[in-house]
């Protein structure tokens, strides 16, 4: 991890077993995009003569354009963990999309994108890979407006409810108060089955999978400290009792929380 950075990103599990293998830079998207991207970022490593290096995360509720090696790739929403190996000496760049922001470019639901990779090619057809030579020939510096620059020619004019959509997923990342589906309903004013069609259509999960992906996020955070209390932490994430918490968790990160310490 850059050791510029001043926090982790939000849902790297172990995030201080990468200081010094790797560096990890983020760049904020142009004006005009902020309900289509997120950020772009770039890895780099070199990792020549020393073992690999796993890193693991809790994806977000995004959708995310990426080249790795000369090649483009478009990760939907994953619901479980994801790992990549890094190896030798390389480096990644991605785009990553805004909650609702990759359904203008997909023209359809996203819900067909989840739990799924694939090749850049088989959703923009030959563009994509044309894309990824010129990315993994352009200096990193300019690596985020030839992203954009993909994006625009792509993009159609996004719908008033792809805005909406990004509110609502900002509201459940910003306001840890919001533990239930029901709690979106009561302050955005919306019936529950038409949010939960919003989501599936635009992002391509449930509400209240991104409710708990969040709080979860907000746990590996807390679980950081070694004087995490997981009994008062599982309480102030809306769980019943511990164990409840404790299964979630496992579930999520592949380990108990009261072993975990990122």
């Amino acid at each position: 991890m850059d050791p510029t950075t001043e926090t982790p990103p939000r849902g790297l599990l172990d995030p201080r077993a990468g200081d010094g293998l790797y560096r990890e830079s983020f760049i904020p998207p142009a004006a005009g995009l902020g309900d289509i991207v997120a950020h772009h970022w770039a890895v780099h490593w070199d990792l020549r003569g020393r073992a690999p290096h796993v890193v693991e995360v809790l994806p977000h509720p995004a959708v995310i354009l990426v080249v790795e090696n000369g090649q483009c790739r478009v990760h939907g929403v994953l619901r479980g963990r994801f790992s990549d190996a890094l190896a030798g000496e390389g480096d990644i760049f991605g785009t990553t999309f805004r909650p609702a922001g990759f359904h203008p470019l997909f023209g359809r639901s996203v819900a067909a994108l989840t739990d799924r990779v694939r090749p850049g090619a088989e959703l923009f057809g030959p563009a994509a890979d044309l894309f990824a030579a010129r990315i993994a020939a352009a200096p990193v510096d300019d690596r985020a407006a030839l992203a954009e620059e993909f994006v625009r020619h792509r993009l159609s004019p996004p719908a008033p409810v792809v805005a909406l959509v990004n509110e609502i997923v900002d509201e459940v990342l910003a306001d840890r108060e919001i533990l239930r589906v029901d709690d979106l309903t009561a302050r955005f004013g919306i019936g529950k089955r038409n949010l939960q069609k919003l989501f599936r259509e635009h992002i391509g999960v449930s509400p209240k999978w991104v409710i708990q992906r969040y709080r979860l996020h907000e746990a590996a955070q807390r679980l950081d400290s070694a004087d995490a209390d997981l009994a008062t932490v599982a309480a102030e994430l809306g769980y019943a009792d511990q164990a409840h918490f404790a299964r979630d968790f496992k579930s999520a990160t592949g380990r108990p929380p009261a072993t975990y310490r990122g």
